[in-house]
C-alpha cells in the first residue's frame, strides 16, 4: 500500500521559527513512513533541514515591520491582488499534483489573517476533493492577543466549520491553550496536545572554527528583533559587576540570519577579543549543551532548545506592540530554578549582567534538574497523523465493501 500523503502549508512573516517547526514535523512524519511535501509562503531561508522532503515555494511575502499590518513581496513592494492570485494558483496546482490524504495548515485560523483568502482557497479545494483529505490545523502553544473577544469566537467558528483536528504543539501542564484562547472549550473535541516540538540532533557538519566549552551563548533566533539583545550582551560582558568567571569566559553571539547587514558589521567591529559572532549554527543544540550560560529571546523553538539543554538561562522575551507570546512563555518558564527573565523594556548591559550572575550562582544540581515539560511533539504528531490515515483508509474500505 502506498504511504499516506501529507501536504503542509506554512507561512512565516518575519522570523523563521514557524518554518523551522514545520520542517521538524515534516521530517518526523517522513521518518514514520509518510510521504510529505511542504509549501512555504515566506522568504526562502538557507539552512532549513528538510532531507529529501520536497519544498514548494510560493511567490514570497513578508511583513516589513513588527506591526504585521501589511505584507510586501521579495523586493519590498506592497503585496497586491495579482500577487495573491498567483500564490493561490500555485497552492491549488500543488494540491492537485500531490493529491494529499491530509492537508495541514500552520497557524490558520488562529493567525495569518493577512492571507486568509489563500488558506481558505486551499481548504475549500480540499473539502471539495473526493476522497476528501483530513484537514488539520497546526498551532503553537500560545495564540497571539487579538483585538476583540469577537475575533476569538470567529476563529473558533472557523475551526468548527473547516477542520477535522487541531494539533496544539505544547504541554497543557505548562501553558493550556485556554490561557491565550478563551473559547478553547468550544473546540475541545478537536484539540490534540502533542507536546513541544524539538529539533533533533543536527545532521549537518559543524562549521569549521573553534568550539569552546563553558562559553556564554547569546542567540536571537531568526534575528529580526535581536539587535538590541546583541548590543546589551556586549555591554553586559564589559560590565564591572559581572561575575569574573562569566566575564573571562568566551562569548558567542548568534545574530540570526535576518539581522540587517550593517548592524551585523557594527557588532563585529565592537566585539573585541574572545567574542565570536556568527549568524547561525546548525549545531545550536550542541553549543547549548556545553555552554556555561545561555541568553536568548523566548521564541518557541529557541526556548525549548534551551530548556532541553538544561543550561542556566536568561530569557529576554520580545514584547513590542501586541506581541505577548514570548512574555507569556517566559513567565511560565521562569518557574524553573535555572531560568531568569529580563523584560525587554528594562534590557541594558547592567540588568543583563545581574541576571547572568543570579542564574550562574545557582547550584549545579538545580541546573541539571530534569524538566517535566513534554517535548515529544514531533513523534506524537507523526503518530497521530499515521493513526488518522489508518482510520480513514479503514473507513473507505468499509464504504467500498458495503456498496459492493
Amino acid at each position: 500500500m502506498a504511504p499516506g500523503r501529507v501536504l503542509i502549508f506554512v507561512q512565516h512573516l518575519r522570523g523563521i521559527g514557524h518554518l523551522q517547526r514545520s520542517a521538524v514535523l515534516a521530517r518526523a512524519m517522513a521518518a514514520d513512513g509518510l510521504s510529505v511535501e511542504m509549501i512555504s509562503g515566506g522568504m526562502p531561508v538557507a539552512g532549513i533541514e528538510l532531507a529529501d522532503i520536497p519544498l514548494h515555494q510560493l511567490p514570497p511575502v513578508r511583513s516589513p515591520d513588527d506591526s504585521y499590518t501589511r505584507l510586501v513581496d521579495a523586493d519590498g513592494r506592497s503585496a497586491d491582488a495579482d500577487l495573491h492570485r498567483r500564490r493561490i494558483e500555485t497552492l491549488l496546482d500543488t494540491f492537485k499534483a500531490v493529491q494529499p490524504d491530509i492537508v495541514m495548515v500552520e497557524m490558520f485560523p488562529f493567525g495569518r489573517s493577512q492571507i486568509a483568502q489563500e488558506f481558505i482557497a486551499l481548504i475549500e479545494a480540499a473539502r471539495a476533493a473526493r476522497p476528501r483529505p483530513w484537514i488539520v490545523s497546526s498551532v503553537r502553544d500560545i495564540i497571539a492577543t487579538k483585538r476583540s473577544a469577537a475575533r476569538y469566537e470567529e476563529m473558533a467558528d472557523q475551526v468548527m466549520r473547516w477542520f477535522d483536528a487541531v494539533l496544539v504543539h505544547g504541554d497543557p501542564n505548562l501553558l493550556p491553550l485556554e490561557d491565550s484562547f478563551p473559547p478553547a472549550g468550544r473546540i475541545a473535541d478537536l484539540l490534540h496536545y502533542t507536546g513541544y516540538v524539538l529539533s533533533p540532533a543536527p545532521v549537518q557538519e559543524a562549521p569549521a572554527g573553534p568550539d569552546r566549552e563553558g562559553e556564554v551563548l547569546v542567540s536571537a533566533g531568526g534575528g529580526a528583533f535581536g539587535a538590541a539583545l546583541m548590543w546589551a550582551a556586549l555591554e553586559a560582558r564589559a560590565d564591572p559587576a559581572l561575575d569574573p568567571a562569566l566575564a573571562q569566559a568566551p562569548w558567542r553571539l548568534l545574530t540570526g540570519p535576518n539581522i540587517a547587514d550593517d548592524e551585523a558589521k557594527r557588532l563585529l567591529a565592537q566585539a573585541g577579543p574572545n567574542v565570536t559572532i556568527e549568524r547561525m549554527r546548525p549545531d545550536f543544540r550542541r553549543l547549548l549543551a556545553q555552554a556555561r550560560a545561555s541568553v536568548s529571546q523566548c521564541g518557541y523553538n529557541t526556548s525549548m532548545e534551551v530548556m532541553a539543554a538544561r543550561t542556566p538561562a536568561v530569557l529576554v522575551p520580545f514584547g513590542q506592540g501586541r506581541q505577548t507570546e514570548q512574555n507569556r512563555r517566559a513567565a511560565a518558564l521562569t518557574g524553573l530554578d535555572r531560568v531568569e527573565m529580563v523584560a525587554e523594556a528594562k534590557l541594558d548591559g547592567a540588568t543583563l549582567a545581574r541576571a547572568l550572575n543570579r542564574t550562574a550562582a545557582r547550584s549545579p544540581a538545580a541546573h541539571a534538574a530534569e524538566t517535566a515539560i513534554d517535548m515529544s511533539g514531533a513523534a506524537t504528531t507523526a503518530r497521530l497523523m499515521s493513526r488518522w490515515l489508518s482510520g480513514r483508509r479503514r473507513e473507505r474500505v468499509g464504504k467500498a465493501t458495503s456498496s459492493a
